[in-house]
């Protein structure tokens, strides 16, 4: 099983490379995967920023579900945001 890991360990760390390099000074397949590389950072950070507005808008919700009028009022800003952002990622598709 080690035999197995390390190989996988050392092949997804050559991408951290591409953090610091600039991609368009780059060719052939290492431009490829230095954008590829930026893409998909680019998606996680969009992943931890949608969970985390996501998080605030569920405490936002709890915090004032007693009066329904509040939530709407108080919680509506997390909501159009995530609607936008929904609504971004259905149009580019």
């Amino acid at each position: 099983m080690t035999v197995l890991v390390m190989p996988m360990l050392a092949s997804c760390g050559s991408f951290t490379q591409y953090a610091k390099e600039d991609c368009s000074t780059l060719t052939g397949k290492d431009a490829m995967r230095c954008m590829d590389y930026r893409q998909r950072q680019a998606n996680a950070e969009m992943s931890r920023e949608v969970t985390d507005l996501l998080k605030a808008y569920r405490q936002c919700v709890q915090k004032h579900e007693s009066d329904s009028g509040k939530i709407k009022e108080s919680c509506a800003m997390y909501r159009d945001v995530l609607q936008n952002i929904q609504l971004g990622q259905m149009s580019c598709s």
